[in-house]
């Protein structure tokens, strides 16, 4: 009969709970370090230092009281280290972390924090820092010492990180939510008046806010000011109105809300590294210079991609293999940040490019329709016909005779 080993870890309700199942150490990065995942949950909390780190290809910064919690699907990499950076992890099996929910209905709670928050990064306040210090420093010195029913004592400590983690990212969403929607809605606007002389002080005006707060909101989800968008959304219809051979530079720069020729060939090269006149020369299938992104947020960086590409048969497949995605993460993305579907979104972006070309060039109404993505004109100006209250051809009447009118 074979001696029974002794066991080294504790049991609760059926879960054996070893050593190898919660780590706590301390790591210090002095340099950047290569792409890393693991079959784990992690918590870091940054005890001292500054530097970047990139998460599944977004960019966080990391300084003193920055807490992140990341899961087997995130893939991430220290890209910059400005001071050494000295934290304390928490390494633990997902078997640990669903004991730490212990009943049915805090599991369901806690996952459902996960539908709606992706961000795997926070920074805590200076009162809130000393809290999590001793917290994480306390789990260190557990580990290390391993007195009678330590691992109960780790479990303790994080239950106390999730608590912290989950209220500070529930009351950080709820802040930002009515941000972000005045961001969308701000964006949606850019849009529609891009060629009106559009002032930060007039848009913030016209959504009863201030320049500020229209400013971080886009800053925040986009990387990108007021200014810095207004002039991508001219420039992206400035390239659509390229392909029509007969519109002058002149008429497109006018026509997109530039009133100086040199200042929108100034505003045209350093967007997309070419001269307007360069564009032109360049067949359509090499034109591969509308490459703009916007930086910090996925919502608006599957925007920006179906900008780029409403003239293609895009899909909501083609879209979700481009981001590493699924289809459904996809149209749940897009419907929580601009509250219509994906199939909504791309129908939206042709609607305002059609409307575009339409009006500033004599082609066929067949023809613009193409250009926008549609392979039947029937198709094209039944969504025309919703989307604007008239058919093509009328449209483009009506607009022309209150031009003459005035």
């Amino acid at each position: 009969m074979k001696k029974k080993l002794p066991y080294n870890g504790t049991e609760y309700y059926g879960f054996n709970m070893t050593d190898a199942d919660f780590i706590v150490r301390k790591i210090i990065f002095q340099s950047e370090t290569i792409k890393t995942s693991r079959m784990s949950v992690q918590f870091f909390f940054i005890e001292s230092g500054s530097g970047k780190i990139q998460i599944n290809n977004q960019e966080y910064s990391l300084k003193k009281g920055s807490v992140l919690w990341l899961f087997s699907y995130h893939v991430y990499q220290i890209v910059e280290v400005e001071e050494a950076i000295q934290a304390i992890t928490f390494e633990l099996s997902l078997n640990v972390l669903m004991l730490a929910t212990l009943t049915t209905r805090s599991v369901e709670q806690h996952m459902n924090f996960f539908e709606y928050w992706d961000t795997p990064a926070l920074d805590c306040s200076k009162n809130e820092f000393a809290y999590l210090q001793t917290i994480f420093t306390h789990a260190l010195n557990e580990s290390e010492q391993q007195e009678r029913l330590y691992d109960l004592s780790l479990l303790a400590d994080l239950y106390q990180v999730i608590v912290w983690f989950e209220r500070t990212a529930r009351r950080n969403w709820i802040r930002e939510k009515d941000m972000r929607d005045l961001s969308s809605k701000t964006l949606m606007y850019l849009h529609f008046h891009f060629r009106e002389t559009l002032t930060l002080d007039q848009t913030a005006e016209k959504f009863k806010s201030t320049p500020q707060t229209i400013n971080r909101g886009l800053k925040k989800l986009t990387g990108k000011t007021f200014g810095d968008i207004l002039s991508e959304v001219r420039i992206n219809n400035a390239l659509a109105m390229l392909n029509f051979d007969e519109l002058g530079i002149a008429f497109i720069a006018d026509f997109v809300g530039y009133y100086s020729v040199p200042s929108f060939n100034k505003q045209f090269k350093r967007i997309t590294g070419y001269s307007p006149t360069e564009i032109k020369k360049i067949k359509p299938t090499q034109k591969q210079v509308n490459s703009f992104r916007f930086q910090n947020s996925l919502p608006f960086e599957i925007y920006t991609y179906i900008n780029q590409h409403y003239s293609e048969p895009i899909t909501v497949q083609t879209v979700a293999k481009y981001f590493y995605s699924s289809p459904t993460k996809i149209d749940q993305i897009i419907l929580a940040e601009f509250a219509m579907t994906f199939n909504a979104l791309v129908e939206y972006n042709r609607m305002l490019f059609a409307r575009s070309l339409l009006l500033s060039s004599s082609k066929k109404i067949s023809e613009v329709a193409e250009a926008c993505g549609y392979q039947s004109i029937r198709t094209f100006n039944r969504h025309f016909l919703t989307f604007w209250g008239n058919t093509p051809s009328k449209y483009k009447e009506l607009i022309t005779a209150s031009k003459k009118g005035q």
